[in-house]
């Protein structure tokens, strides 16, 4: 039956985005010719949707299908303007375009910086584009956020390369991850999801701090990370990105997109990695990384109307990996007292498939209904040394929304249904376990505006078949100090179902023995959080100043405790208090039109009870800090970046009842990490060449008694700093933009 019904999911028309009440505005002039410009053509960026004003330069556009997008505003002998739009205005959008002096060239006023802080979204959001992207390499998901305070990333152990983040001082399995507001990285994913999406892929990051909306699930405890991917109707017809580094990696993107029709295009994502070159850098005898082969494809078709978009995609990956032990060690028998060598395998396949469908009433397009839809099959299998592991997860999930505007159009009503199947098959060694959830769900978000204030309030009622019965309720405020001033509150709960052995996969890395007490259950938090943001100009110099609180306070949690003894790891349900405290603070200033600055400076006060005892989460560093500088030359043909990361003492968990030689530290250093990118650009051709740890930051000690990795000390978890030293890389893109067709003067 359960197959039946995952076969039968795959072949259901996918998922829909719900649409909204058009976009209104006017166009004036200044200059020669000043007032309203009928004629003026506006339209979304890389769509032919659009419209041209009326003779008193108003207009009326169909919304997008996402937000943020960017709205174009052209006419002749004026300037073109580019708006980028959050979300849906909150009242008719005014553009002034000024005169052009020479009227045979097109300048486009891009008035948008790489990562932005929104003060026009109700949940303190930070806007990661495609600019901020190509600042590093960003060759899959986890690197995207090299140049970003707000999301930590790490290495989870020494030997199988995964890779994890941290959100608001917690894991990130906390951070609800989605693929345009559909649940992604969950799950077998939680472990090696990050590494297996790329990062050329992905058009925009959004990224929620705090809690999620009631209507985008209830996962997100300490904020949400939402992907955005190529659009097919915005896309050229080729893309190509070659990446190679000093280690020995190299990896190709190609994307390749087609017009199918007046409104709808499809665009094909290719992507392969390789990674064959053994590297023991702290000569422990141990690959830093495993040998890795990586396949991912994605086909994604999208019609887009004035009365809606439907969209499908199906995606599919296959990831292997060899790493233990290197060949010199094996070769010179320096091996283990058993005699057999330490030996890594880990494979994943992955199949995707997801849509969306969305309709705006005919007659009445203050209402419109969508549908969303998203399905997968993911094997997985791990060796590590004589401990093996295999899962498999059948999932299904599917979402209504119905949503319409009230009052004068500034209040809106957002309800509907969700259902989310999952189906897990788990083994490990000699035990065998799995469960079914089927979680039905309803829920209504209402949002009231007045003046400079904004309420959001929701609910969702859900029914997990294994734990029973779930409310969750939500609050986002927001009020507008100034045009550029703005203060947020939020509170709410949220809850997920735990996965514990593959979401801390690392300790099948280690001798440690699995202890799971007693029943475990569904974990829940409630998040407070406050949100200060003000834009302004000093010294004729545009600045940026924000600061976030937020604590995170569980009332259920599955704990997961290293420190009862070396060589055990212990699963069980939270007794006695846990929480997460942290401050976030963001200036942004243009030291010129070409040099702009960013400082960050992150606080963490985690703490969790291990045994009836409060002390503070391991590998969570107190302090964490970014400076970054980014320089572009007039053209946009020269761009240079450099980020500083510091990272401050983090504790590791208790090693002390180990033999002395079998010791790590109690607390990690505080360390730094230093990248650097160049890119030149050469019309269609982009070249870059980076750095990453130019300062060689090294976890010297990776691994406990790596000379008998099937004793009882061994163990390669209790990772807290880079585990690579100072690696160059270097690549190019090559871009086939597509073709400006003449736009249309109908609405």
């Amino acid at each position: 039956m359960r197959k039946s019904l995952f076969t039968f999911s795959l072949l259901l028309p996918a998922s829909l985005l719900f649409g909204q009440a058009p976009i209104t505005g006017k166009v004036n002039g200044e200059g020669a010719v000043s007032g309203p410009l009928p004629g003026a053509n506006v339209l979304w960026a890389g769509t032919t949707i659009g419209a041209a004003t009326d003779g008193d330069g108003r207009f009326s556009v169909p919304p997008p299908d996402q937000w943020p997008a960017r709205l174009v505003v052209t006419y002749v002998g004026f300037r073109n303007d580019t708006l980028l739009l959050e979300r849906v205005p909150d009242k008719p959008v005014v553009v002034t375009l000024s005169s052009s002096v020479e009227l045979n060239t097109v300048e486009v006023v891009e008035r948008v910086s790489g990562t932005q802080l929104s003060t026009r979204s109700t949940i303190a959001q930070e806007i990661i584009g495609e600019k901020e992207l190509k600042r590093a390499a960003c060759c899959d998901l986890s690197e995207s956020f090299e140049t970003n305070a707000t999301v930590d990333v790490n290495y989870s152990d020494a030997i199988s390369g995964t890779k994890t983040i941290r959100m608001l001082g917690l894991d990130g399995r906390y951070a609800q991850i989605s693929l345009e507001n559909l649940p992604f990285i969950r799950g077998l994913s939680s472990s090696y999801g990050l590494t297996l999406l790329p990062g050329t892929w992905i058009q925009d990051i959004n990224l929620s701090k705090g809690l999620g909306t009631s209507v985008n699930g209830p996962n997100a405890m300490t904020g949400q990370i939402d992907l955005c991917l190529r659009d097919p109707l915005s896309e050229g017809p080729f893309f190509l990105n070659l990446y190679g580094n000093s280690q020995g990696r190299t990896e190709a993107n190609i994307h390749s997109a087609q017009s199918t029709g007046k409104n709808s295009g499809n665009i094909i994502l290719l992507h392969g990695n390789l990674f064959q070159q053994e590297m023991d850098q702290n000569k422990d005898g141990f690959l830093d990384q495993p040998l890795t082969k990586r396949f991912n494809v994605m086909d994604r078709w999208m019609r887009r109307t004035e009365r809606g978009m439907t969209q499908i995609g199906v995606r599919y990956v296959t990831d292997d990996r060899q790493g233990g032990q290197t060949a010199r060690s094996i070769a010179n028998e320096v091996l283990s007292p058993t005699g057999r060598p330490y030996t890594v395998d880990i494979r994943n396949e992955m199949v995707d498939v997801f849509g969306k469908q969305g309709v705006v009433f005919k007659n009445d397009p203050t209402k419109s209904i969508g549908f969303l839809f998203a399905g997968r099959q993911h094997n997985a299998a791990s060796r590590f040394g004589d401990r093996n592991y295999t899962g498999k997860q059948e999932s299904l999930y599917g979402s209504l929304v119905y949503q319409m505007l009230l009052g004068k159009g500034t209040d809106q009503l957002k309800a509907g249904a969700s259902f989310q199947f999952d189906d897990y098959s788990e083994a490990f060694r000699d035990s065998t376990f799995g469960r079914t959830e089927r979680m039905p769900g309803v829920f209504a978000e209402y949002t009231l505006q007045r003046s400079n204030f904004i309420l959001v309030a929701g609910v969702r009622g859900d029914h997990n078949s294994v734990y029973g019965n779930v409310v969750s309720p939500r609050m986002h405020m927001k009020y507008d100090l100034g045009p550029l001033t703005t203060v947020r509150l939020s509170a709410g709960q949220g809850f997920r179902t735990a996965n514990p052995l593959i979401e801390t996969g690392s300790v099948l890395a280690s001798s440690r023995s699995v202890v799971v007490e007693g029943n475990l259950g569904m974990e829940k938090a409630w998040n407070f959080g406050a949100s200060f943001l003000h834009k302004f100009k000093f010294l004729d110099r545009k600045w940026v100043f924000g600061v976030d609180v937020y604590r995170t306070e569980f009332t259920a949690q599955v704990v997961t405790d290293l420190d009862r003894s070396p060589q055990t790891v212990a699963f069980y349900m939270l007794d006695g208090p846990s929480f997460a405290n942290s401050v976030l603070s963001d200036v942004q200033v243009e030291l010129t039109r070409q040099l702009h600055l960013r400082l960050s400076y992150r606080f963490y006060d985690t703490r969790t009870t291990f045994d009836g005892k409060l002390r503070e989460r391991p590998f969570t560093p107190s302090h964490r800090g970014l400076i970054d500088l980014a320089w572009g030359d007039r053209k946009e043909r020269w761009r240079t970046d450099v980020t500083l990361n510091l990272f401050g003492q983090g504790r590791v968990p208790n090693t002390m009842p180990n033999p002395e030689e079998f010791r790590m530290t109690s607390r990690s250093p505080a360390y730094t990490t230093l990248h650097a990118q160049i890119t030149r650009v050469l019309g269609a051709w982009e070249v870059y060449l980076g750095a990453e740890n130019l300062t060689s930051t090294l976890q010297q000690q990776q691994i406990i008694a790596p000379e008998d990795p099937f004793g009882p000390y061994f163990d390669a978890s209790l990772i807290w700093g880079p585990t690579n030293k100072a690696m160059i890389y270097g690549g190019l893109r090559f871009t086939i933009d597509k073709k400006k067709k003449q736009q249309t003067q109908n609405p």
